[in-house]
């Protein structure tokens, strides 16, 4: 178990100070609002789509044949966030906030954390199982962020109707990340090889976007933020953590997942909140302060959330 503390502590800490290490540099006059505000845009714009694209498309419906695995995961991320944006009137005052909020409680950073935890803890078969799970857990959590986003998008909640949906769906058909998951997917349905140099071209850029992405969270990073948020960062870590994870993971056992198939229900509600929801937060509109603390708190947290429920999951030897 210590093993299972050490990779968690390894997988999350890397985050963590690169976070830091943004707020530092823009403390230190060597990042200012021009390059946060540029590698924003290249990361909702290009990084993010051109990772998700090659999640999906390297992925193998062959790989896996756990139809439960993947029905429940669409039912359970579709309660999430349907049972959080019926809570949330009541819990967060501001419309303005409910956005992230929701966001921030139901959407975790399963695309960037998901295959190493898996192989960490099951070896090639916990790869193996994440891998055909990763498209449509991926299409669902950007989906519905978008949905979410949309409507709360402004100064006040929208009123929904016809001209609502219509903005809502063209932002679904309109987002970039959605399009890189869609794209990826014809992929991975007929295993298309990608040619040497545009897949090594597209791992490069792949490979700019976490760094990227937290270096300009830590950059945009202000204390005084916290004022009228920190308890609703809290709770938004919290449910992203703590409380999301044990009612899904528990719900998980009791249909009978086990093994590999229970340590992805794990891995995808446990996981702290998507790096990629503070970015969203902020081009959509809504308070992308409250997603940036909630990413932050939910990734401390994380490491020792994530511990306790392997320690629990391997002491009543169901994975």
């Amino acid at each position: 178990m210590i093993d299972n503390l050490v990779y968690s502590v390894n997988a999350i800490l890397p985050i963590f100070l690169l976070v830091v290490l943004g707020w530092i540099l823009k403390r230190a006059g060597k990042l200012t609002d021009s390059f946060t505000e540029v590698a924003d845009w290249l990361v909702f714009k290009v990084g993010l789509p051109v990772m998700l694209f090659l999640e999906v498309a390297e992925s193998s419906l062959a790989e896996s044949g756990d139809g439960l695995l993947i029905l429940y995961l669409i039912v359970a991320v579709t309660a999430s966030f349907t049972l959080m944006s019926l809570l949330s009137p009541f819990i967060v005052r501001k419309p303005e906030m409910r956005g992230a909020f929701i966001q921030g409680s139901c959407r975790s950073n399963f695309a960037i954390l998901g295959v190493p935890l898996a192989q960490n803890m099951f070896g090639d078969v916990g790869g193996q199982v994440i891998a055909i799970t990763m498209p449509f857990v991926i299409l669902m959590f950007n989906s519905y962020s978008v949905v979410i986003l949309s409507i709360f998008s402004g100064s006040r909640e929208q009123k929904f109707g016809w001209k609502t949906l219509k903005g809502i769906l063209k932002s679904i058909v309109t987002n970039p990340l959605i399009i890189g998951v869609i794209i990826g997917v014809p992929f991975m349905l007929w295993q298309i090889p990608l040619p040497t140099a545009a897949s090594k071209t597209l791992h490069y850029l792949s490979g700019l976007t976490t760094p990227l992405a937290l270096l300009s969270l830590g950059a945009n990073f202000k204390s005084e933020s916290l004022r009228g948020r920190a308890g609703y960062a809290v709770l938004g870590a919290l449910n992203r953590t703590v409380i999301i994870p044990a009612v899904a993971v528990t719900a998980a056992a009791l249909f009978g997942l086990r093994g590999p198939s229970l340590g992805v229900v794990l891995i995808c509600f446990g996981a702290p909140t998507a790096v990629s929801s503070y970015i969203m937060a902020k081009k959509m509109n809504n308070d992308h302060e409250l997603a940036a603390q909630i990413l932050l708190l939910s990734t401390m947290l994380c490491v020792f959330t994530i511990f306790i429920g392997i320690f629990i999951l391997k002491s009543l030897d169901l994975i």
